[in-house]
């Protein structure tokens, strides 16, 4: 069974078959990590339209962690890691090269709390809680159906997979990602319209 391969074999069968099932089971596996890492280093110092770009790179970055995966030198969980890090780590060098524009909740947290950059907390629980209110109010419910499960339902923090979300709504699971890529974009549209009340 694919669930006893060993992650190292799982990258081999990428490497040289382009096994499409080898790699859903270690977007499977992994995908915590990728998560944990961008929180950890891109929360506190990326916008959200930063931190929603690495975020839906995710399963190509594991793809491309895959490909460059050398067994030799470290475990497939700590390549991973370490390749999560330095994206954001990279962008974050970006910005303060490029002097990035500062995101809606970044402005939003700097107007009500001034002892504080928005470079220190640029994710606040209230930003968090506007955007599942904007989900929840969305006119199409699918929506947090999709969000709650997939967020929130999976197992040992992970990102519970497209296909299990899918059986939730009775959709296919590429139905599931456009509805969740679509909602994305008008967030994110909405969000950074609101820049104009400041």
């Amino acid at each position: 069974m694919i669930e006893d391969i060993t992650d190292s074999d799982l990258t081999k069968m990428i490497r040289e078959e382009n096994d499409e099932t080898a790699l859903n089971e270690l977007i499977f596996r992994h995908s915590g990590i990728y998560v944990d890492m961008l929180k950890k280093f891109g929360f506190k110092c990326l916008t959200q339209i930063q931190i929603q770009d690495i975020m839906s790179d995710k399963d190509y970055v594991i793809y491309k962690a895959a490909l460059e995966y050398d067994p030799s030198k470290a475990k497939f969980s700590t390549h991973l890691a370490n390749k999560a890090k330095y994206m954001c780590l990279t962008q974050k060098t970006k910005n303060k090269k490029n002097k990035a524009s500062t995101s809606f909740e970044e402005i939003q947290f700097y107007h009500k709390d001034k002892s504080l950059t928005p470079d220190e907390s640029c994710k606040t629980n209230d930003s968090f809680t506007r955007i599942l209110n904007l989900i929840n109010k969305h006119k199409d419910q699918r929506l947090k159906v999709i969000f709650h499960e997939r967020y929130f339902c999976g197992n040992r923090g992970k990102l519970k997979p497209w296909k299990e979300v899918a059986k939730k709504i009775n959709l296919s699971a590429q139905g599931c990602i456009n509805i969740h890529d679509k909602a994305i974009r008008e967030l994110s549209h909405k969000i950074d319209n609101e820049k104009i009340k400041f």
